[in-house]
């Protein structure tokens, strides 16, 4: 029977940790993607206030209207350049979750490769004992009786 892994529970805890990072970086890729929608929307909303306000001057709009769409685009494009600064945030956060996903992984390989080379390792020792045992039976089976009597020989 082979002998435990004697780091097995630092491999079990490095394993934790990755499962661990992975899960927060698939969270930041969410959490980045909606914000990239975010920002999607506030521009499509932009270009449809845009158009509005076109097609307004063209038919005729009122001062204090064009006043005002020139005010909402305004905060339209504050807004716009906030979400593009939150987008580049997640980002940042995901790659710095990538870094941190990508140690834990190097981590948890080096343990797994110290388990492969113990197994290998306790695998030949099995098979070394087994083939002393196999040795021994056939060493007995092959040599004859000894006669008891001494003058015999």
């Amino acid at each position: 029977m082979p002998r435990r892994f004697p780091l097995q529970p630092l491999l079990d805890l490095a394993q934790d940790h990755t499962d661990a990072a992975a899960r927060k970086l698939g969270m930041l890729k969410a959490k980045w993607q909606e914000a990239e929608e975010k920002l999607q929307q506030l521009k499509s909303y932009r270009v449809d206030y845009q158009a509005r306000l076109l097609r307004g001057t063209k038919t005729g709009m009122q001062a204090n209207s064009i006043k005002d769409f020139h005010l909402f685009l305004g905060k339209l494009d504050l807004a716009i350049r906030q979400q593009s600064e939150e987008v580049e945030r997640c980002r940042k956060s995901w790659e710095g979750g990538l870094h941190e996903w990508q140690a834990k992984q190097r981590r948890l390989k080096a343990f797994d490769t110290l388990s492969q080379r113990h197994l290998s390792s306790e695998r030949k020792r099995e098979d070394k004992q087994e083939q002393r045992e196999q040795d021994e039976l056939s060493i007995n089976r092959v040599e004859p009786e000894q006669p008891d009597d001494p003058q015999r020989t």
